[in-house]
């Protein structure tokens, strides 16, 4: 989830659970399982495929994209 007053800032799951009232673990799954409706869905896979190639590398693995 990019911050929308900078969108090159991308929230973390703590910052995201924190705005939802959520657990981290709770907003991790949710992406999960939207990521891969993403890619399942064959009207939208070329999209998301084209998306994450362009997305930065070296983000950590703390951090949520912005779909």
């Amino acid at each position: 989830m990019a911050n929308p007053t900078n969108p090159h800032h991308f929230m973390t799951y703590s910052e995201v659970a924190e705005v939802l009232g959520v657990s981290r673990q709770t907003v991790r799954i949710t992406e999960a399982k939207a990521l891969a409706k993403l890619r399942r869905n064959p009207l939208l896979k070329q999209h998301f495929l084209d998306h994450i190639s362009s997305s930065s590398e070296s983000r950590s693995q703390d951090q949520v994209p912005s779909v």
